[in-house]
Protein backbone atom coordinates (compact mmCIF):
# COMPACT_ATOMS: atom_id res chain seq x y z
CA UNK A 1 0.00 0.00 0.00
CA UNK A 2 1.34 3.24 -0.85
CA UNK A 3 2.17 6.17 1.63
CA UNK A 4 -0.38 8.65 1.85
CA UNK A 5 0.34 12.31 3.39
CA UNK A 6 -2.56 12.79 5.75
CA UNK A 7 -4.87 10.99 8.11
CA UNK A 8 -8.03 12.06 10.61
CA UNK A 9 -9.67 10.04 13.25
CA UNK A 10 -13.21 10.28 14.28
CA UNK A 11 -13.36 8.87 17.62
CA UNK A 12 -17.11 8.52 18.61
CA UNK A 13 -19.47 7.41 21.57
CA UNK A 14 -19.91 4.28 19.95
CA UNK A 15 -17.58 4.43 16.69
CA UNK A 16 -14.30 4.82 15.53
CA UNK A 17 -13.33 5.67 12.22
CA UNK A 18 -9.71 6.44 10.51
CA UNK A 19 -9.20 7.99 7.11
CA UNK A 20 -6.41 8.49 5.07
CA UNK A 21 -5.91 10.18 1.32
CA UNK A 22 -3.19 12.26 -0.40
CA UNK A 23 -3.14 15.86 -0.38
CA UNK A 24 -6.05 17.16 -2.46
CA UNK A 25 -5.63 18.03 -5.83
CA UNK A 26 -7.78 20.28 -8.75
CA UNK A 27 -8.95 17.43 -9.94
CA UNK A 28 -9.67 15.12 -6.87
CA UNK A 29 -10.23 15.87 -3.22
CA UNK A 30 -9.61 12.08 -1.47
CA UNK A 31 -7.28 10.59 -3.81
CA UNK A 32 -6.13 7.18 -2.50
CA UNK A 33 -9.00 7.56 0.33
CA UNK A 34 -9.12 4.25 2.83
CA UNK A 35 -11.30 4.21 5.74
CA UNK A 36 -11.12 1.51 8.72
CA UNK A 37 -13.52 1.39 11.10
CA UNK A 38 -14.34 -0.40 14.70
CA UNK A 39 -16.74 0.39 17.21
CA UNK A 40 -15.43 -0.02 20.74
CA UNK A 41 -18.46 1.40 22.48
CA UNK A 42 -16.50 3.87 24.47
CA UNK A 43 -19.77 5.57 26.25
CA UNK A 44 -21.09 2.58 27.30
CA UNK A 45 -22.09 2.78 30.96
CA UNK A 46 -21.63 6.49 30.71
CA UNK A 47 -23.64 9.17 33.19
CA UNK A 48 -22.78 13.24 32.08
CA UNK A 49 -20.13 13.57 34.13
CA UNK A 50 -19.19 10.44 35.43
CA UNK A 51 -15.99 8.37 34.35
CA UNK A 52 -15.39 6.12 31.56
CA UNK A 53 -16.00 2.72 32.26
CA UNK A 54 -12.47 0.48 32.19
CA UNK A 55 -13.61 -2.31 29.46
CA UNK A 56 -14.86 0.52 27.26
CA UNK A 57 -11.47 2.22 27.85
CA UNK A 58 -9.45 -1.16 27.13
CA UNK A 59 -11.66 -1.74 23.89
CA UNK A 60 -10.83 1.91 23.10
CA UNK A 61 -7.18 1.33 23.32
CA UNK A 62 -7.18 -2.02 21.05
CA UNK A 63 -8.95 -0.66 18.42
CA UNK A 64 -6.54 3.23 18.64
CA UNK A 65 -3.50 0.09 18.44
CA UNK A 66 -4.88 -1.36 15.33
CA UNK A 67 -5.20 1.97 13.14
CA UNK A 68 -1.61 3.32 14.83
CA UNK A 69 -0.36 0.17 13.15
CA UNK A 70 -1.97 1.10 9.90
CA UNK A 71 -0.47 4.22 10.30
CA UNK A 72 2.94 3.75 11.30
CA UNK A 73 2.83 1.36 7.64
CA UNK A 74 1.16 4.59 5.52
CA UNK A 75 3.40 7.38 7.29
CA UNK A 76 1.03 9.92 6.92
CA UNK A 77 2.95 13.68 7.92
CA UNK A 78 -0.29 14.79 9.32
CA UNK A 79 -2.30 13.05 12.01
CA UNK A 80 -5.52 14.56 13.42
CA UNK A 81 -7.93 13.07 16.45
CA UNK A 82 -11.30 14.36 16.96
CA UNK A 83 -13.49 13.65 19.87
CA UNK A 84 -17.41 13.87 20.36
CA UNK A 85 -19.64 13.64 22.90
CA UNK A 86 -18.10 10.81 25.13
CA UNK A 87 -15.27 12.96 25.68
CA UNK A 88 -17.41 16.08 26.31
CA UNK A 89 -19.38 14.05 29.12
CA UNK A 90 -17.00 12.31 30.72
CA UNK A 91 -15.23 14.12 33.74
CA UNK A 92 -11.89 12.05 32.28
CA UNK A 93 -12.93 13.04 28.79
CA UNK A 94 -10.47 15.15 28.26
CA UNK A 95 -7.52 13.48 30.06
CA UNK A 96 -8.07 9.96 28.15
CA UNK A 97 -8.25 12.33 24.69
CA UNK A 98 -4.94 13.72 26.09
CA UNK A 99 -3.37 9.93 27.05
CA UNK A 100 -4.50 9.29 23.17
CA UNK A 101 -2.47 11.89 21.70
CA UNK A 102 0.67 11.72 23.88
CA UNK A 103 0.65 7.61 23.37
CA UNK A 104 0.56 7.84 19.87
CA UNK A 105 1.86 11.30 18.84
CA UNK A 106 -1.50 12.78 17.35
CA UNK A 107 -2.58 15.62 17.46
CA UNK A 108 -6.11 15.21 19.35
CA UNK A 109 -8.64 17.55 20.05
CA UNK A 110 -12.45 17.37 22.32
CA UNK A 111 -14.06 18.74 19.69
CA UNK A 112 -17.34 21.20 20.87
CA UNK A 113 -20.48 20.53 19.70
CA UNK A 114 -20.72 23.43 17.38
CA UNK A 115 -17.52 22.37 15.96
CA UNK A 116 -18.35 19.06 15.42
CA UNK A 117 -21.35 20.31 13.74
CA UNK A 118 -19.87 22.36 11.26
CA UNK A 119 -16.77 19.79 10.10
CA UNK A 120 -20.41 17.12 9.74
CA UNK A 121 -21.53 19.61 7.26
CA UNK A 122 -18.01 20.36 5.57
CA UNK A 123 -17.37 16.22 5.24
CA UNK A 124 -21.24 15.75 3.65
CA UNK A 125 -20.70 18.58 1.73
CA UNK A 126 -17.31 17.33 -0.05
CA UNK A 127 -19.91 14.11 -1.79
CA UNK A 128 -23.54 15.67 -1.69
CA UNK A 129 -25.12 16.12 -5.19
CA UNK A 130 -27.50 18.98 -3.37
CA UNK A 131 -29.72 20.05 -5.59
CA UNK A 132 -32.29 22.31 -3.71
CA UNK A 133 -31.55 25.33 -2.31
CA UNK A 134 -31.84 24.51 1.53
CA UNK A 135 -31.20 21.32 3.58
CA UNK A 136 -30.88 20.15 6.83
CA UNK A 137 -28.33 17.53 7.87
CA UNK A 138 -28.32 15.45 10.90
CA UNK A 139 -25.49 13.09 12.18
CA UNK A 140 -26.59 10.62 14.45
CA UNK A 141 -24.00 9.12 16.87
CA UNK A 142 -23.68 7.44 19.71
CA UNK A 143 -24.44 9.88 22.83
CA UNK A 144 -25.92 12.69 20.54
CA UNK A 145 -26.97 14.12 17.20
CA UNK A 146 -25.82 17.28 15.45
CA UNK A 147 -28.42 18.92 13.44
CA UNK A 148 -26.44 21.29 10.53
CA UNK A 149 -28.98 24.03 8.30
CA UNK A 150 -27.77 24.74 5.04
CA UNK A 151 -28.89 27.78 2.79
CA UNK A 152 -27.21 26.88 -0.62
CA UNK A 153 -23.96 25.36 0.49
CA UNK A 154 -23.59 28.21 3.46
CA UNK A 155 -24.27 26.87 7.18
CA UNK A 156 -27.06 28.93 9.01
CA UNK A 157 -27.28 27.12 12.33
CA UNK A 158 -25.95 24.39 13.96
CA UNK A 159 -27.36 22.65 17.02
CA UNK A 160 -25.89 20.04 18.93
CA UNK A 161 -28.36 17.70 20.94
CA UNK A 162 -27.59 15.19 23.83
CA UNK A 163 -29.64 11.85 22.06
CA UNK A 164 -27.90 9.38 20.39
CA UNK A 165 -28.14 5.52 19.67
CA UNK A 166 -26.29 4.25 22.70
CA UNK A 167 -27.54 6.59 25.30
CA UNK A 168 -31.06 6.16 23.86
CA UNK A 169 -30.52 2.32 24.61
CA UNK A 170 -29.04 2.15 27.41
CA UNK A 171 -31.89 4.70 28.70
CA UNK A 172 -34.56 2.72 27.78
CA UNK A 173 -34.07 -0.81 26.02
CA UNK A 174 -34.79 -3.85 28.43
CA UNK A 175 -36.11 -6.34 26.44
CA UNK A 176 -34.79 -8.23 23.14
CA UNK A 177 -36.82 -7.70 21.05
CA UNK A 178 -37.40 -4.47 22.52
CA UNK A 179 -41.36 -3.61 23.82
CA UNK A 180 -43.93 -1.20 22.35
CA UNK A 181 -44.09 0.54 25.24
CA UNK A 182 -40.19 0.75 25.24
CA UNK A 183 -40.23 1.83 21.90
CA UNK A 184 -42.88 5.07 22.36
CA UNK A 185 -41.05 5.95 25.54
CA UNK A 186 -38.00 6.25 22.83
CA UNK A 187 -39.99 8.14 20.44
CA UNK A 188 -41.11 10.46 23.06
CA UNK A 189 -37.67 11.56 24.33
CA UNK A 190 -36.98 12.09 20.93
CA UNK A 191 -39.68 14.49 20.04
CA UNK A 192 -39.61 16.30 23.33
CA UNK A 193 -35.59 17.32 22.31
CA UNK A 194 -36.98 18.27 19.41
CA UNK A 195 -39.76 20.35 19.69
CA UNK A 196 -37.32 22.16 22.56
CA UNK A 197 -34.03 22.55 20.16
CA UNK A 198 -35.17 25.92 18.28
CA UNK A 199 -35.00 23.93 15.05
CA UNK A 200 -37.69 25.74 12.81
CA UNK A 201 -39.82 24.24 10.32
CA UNK A 202 -37.85 23.37 6.93
CA UNK A 203 -39.40 25.06 3.65
CA UNK A 204 -41.53 22.70 1.68
CA UNK A 205 -38.60 22.77 -1.15
CA UNK A 206 -35.77 21.93 1.27
CA UNK A 207 -34.44 18.18 2.04
CA UNK A 208 -33.48 16.49 5.06
CA UNK A 209 -30.21 14.76 4.77
CA UNK A 210 -28.58 12.12 7.16
CA UNK A 211 -24.63 10.89 7.94
CA UNK A 212 -22.82 8.63 10.27
CA UNK A 213 -23.20 5.05 10.94
CA UNK A 214 -27.26 3.87 11.70
CA UNK A 215 -28.13 6.07 8.80
CA UNK A 216 -25.36 4.19 6.52
CA UNK A 217 -26.19 0.51 8.36
CA UNK A 218 -30.23 2.09 7.46
CA UNK A 219 -29.17 2.42 3.81
CA UNK A 220 -27.17 -0.88 3.69
CA UNK A 221 -30.33 -3.15 5.22
CA UNK A 222 -32.63 -1.41 3.09
CA UNK A 223 -30.67 -2.22 0.04
CA UNK A 224 -29.51 -5.40 1.70
CA UNK A 225 -26.28 -5.04 0.82
CA UNK A 226 -24.07 -7.86 2.34
CA UNK A 227 -21.09 -5.99 1.17
CA UNK A 228 -21.02 -2.19 2.24
CA UNK A 229 -20.24 0.08 -0.67
CA UNK A 230 -20.28 3.46 0.49
CA UNK A 231 -20.26 5.13 -3.00
CA UNK A 232 -23.24 3.16 -3.48
CA UNK A 233 -25.21 4.89 -0.28
CA UNK A 234 -24.16 8.08 -0.80
CA UNK A 235 -26.83 10.32 -1.64
CA UNK A 236 -29.65 7.49 -2.38
CA UNK A 237 -32.52 8.82 -1.24
CA UNK A 238 -35.46 6.60 0.83
CA UNK A 239 -38.90 6.97 2.13
CA UNK A 240 -39.95 7.35 5.22
CA UNK A 241 -42.42 4.17 4.97
CA UNK A 242 -39.17 2.12 3.98
CA UNK A 243 -37.43 3.24 6.91
CA UNK A 244 -40.54 2.66 9.10
CA UNK A 245 -41.04 -0.62 7.46
CA UNK A 246 -37.44 -1.60 8.40
CA UNK A 247 -37.87 -0.24 11.96
CA UNK A 248 -41.12 -2.90 12.26
CA UNK A 249 -39.22 -5.59 10.96
CA UNK A 250 -36.24 -4.97 13.50
CA UNK A 251 -38.35 -4.34 16.49
CA UNK A 252 -40.50 -7.79 16.15
CA UNK A 253 -36.88 -10.28 15.76
CA UNK A 254 -34.88 -10.75 18.32
CA UNK A 255 -30.57 -9.98 18.26
CA UNK A 256 -30.04 -13.32 16.59
CA UNK A 257 -32.61 -13.24 14.20
CA UNK A 258 -32.23 -9.34 13.33
CA UNK A 259 -28.40 -10.60 12.95
CA UNK A 260 -29.30 -12.30 9.68
CA UNK A 261 -30.06 -9.73 7.94
CA UNK A 262 -27.75 -8.33 4.97
CA UNK A 263 -26.27 -5.03 5.91
CA UNK A 264 -26.37 -5.15 9.40
CA UNK A 265 -22.97 -4.98 11.33
CA UNK A 266 -23.46 -7.27 14.38
CA UNK A 267 -21.82 -4.74 16.66
CA UNK A 268 -24.70 -2.26 15.30
CA UNK A 269 -27.58 -5.32 16.15
CA UNK A 270 -28.67 -3.77 19.59
CA UNK A 271 -28.57 -0.09 18.98
CA UNK A 272 -30.23 -0.14 15.26
CA UNK A 273 -33.82 -0.24 16.50
CA UNK A 274 -33.42 3.64 18.75
CA UNK A 275 -31.50 4.44 15.56
CA UNK A 276 -34.33 3.59 13.58
CA UNK A 277 -37.12 5.34 15.95
CA UNK A 278 -34.76 8.64 15.74
CA UNK A 279 -34.69 8.78 11.86
CA UNK A 280 -38.31 8.20 11.76
CA UNK A 281 -38.99 10.37 14.43
CA UNK A 282 -36.70 13.06 13.32
CA UNK A 283 -38.92 12.72 9.65
CA UNK A 284 -42.06 12.86 10.86
CA UNK A 285 -41.03 15.95 13.06
CA UNK A 286 -40.09 17.93 9.72
CA UNK A 287 -43.33 16.61 8.18
CA UNK A 288 -40.76 15.36 5.37
CA UNK A 289 -41.51 11.80 3.74
CA UNK A 290 -37.97 11.15 2.24
CA UNK A 291 -34.12 11.73 2.90
CA UNK A 292 -30.92 11.76 1.40
CA UNK A 293 -28.46 9.90 3.10
CA UNK A 294 -24.16 10.68 3.12
CA UNK A 295 -22.15 8.51 3.34
CA UNK A 296 -19.21 11.62 3.61
CA UNK A 297 -19.48 12.70 7.26
CA UNK A 298 -17.79 14.27 10.63
CA UNK A 299 -14.59 11.69 9.39
CA UNK A 300 -14.39 13.65 6.28
CA UNK A 301 -15.08 16.99 8.06
CA UNK A 302 -11.54 16.66 10.31
CA UNK A 303 -9.59 15.32 7.00
CA UNK A 304 -10.33 18.05 4.99
CA UNK A 305 -9.58 20.66 8.96
CA UNK A 306 -5.95 17.76 8.51
CA UNK A 307 -5.80 19.41 4.82
CA UNK A 308 -6.23 22.45 5.88
CA UNK A 309 -9.41 23.29 4.13
CA UNK A 310 -11.68 23.35 7.03
CA UNK A 311 -11.26 25.46 10.08
CA UNK A 312 -10.85 23.62 13.58
CA UNK A 313 -11.91 26.75 15.37
CA UNK A 314 -15.51 27.77 16.38
CA UNK A 315 -15.05 31.08 14.89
Amino acid sequence: MPNVSLAALDLGSNTFRLITANEPTEERLFSGRCVWQQIPRLSQGLSPGGRLGQEPKNRAWQALEGFQKTIENLKPKRILAGGTMVFRQASDGAEFMDLIGHRFGWETYVLTGAQEARLSALGVLSGLELTTPAALIFDVGGRSTEFIALNGRSIVKTISLEMGVVGLFEEFIRNDPPTPKELSAVKRKILSLLKNSGLEPLPSDSILVGTAGTLTTMAAMIMELRDYDGELVNNQVFNLSSVLDLLTDCANENLNERLKRPGLDPRRSDVIVPGLVEVASILEFFEKDRLTVSDNSLLEGLWLAAAGLAPLSDS
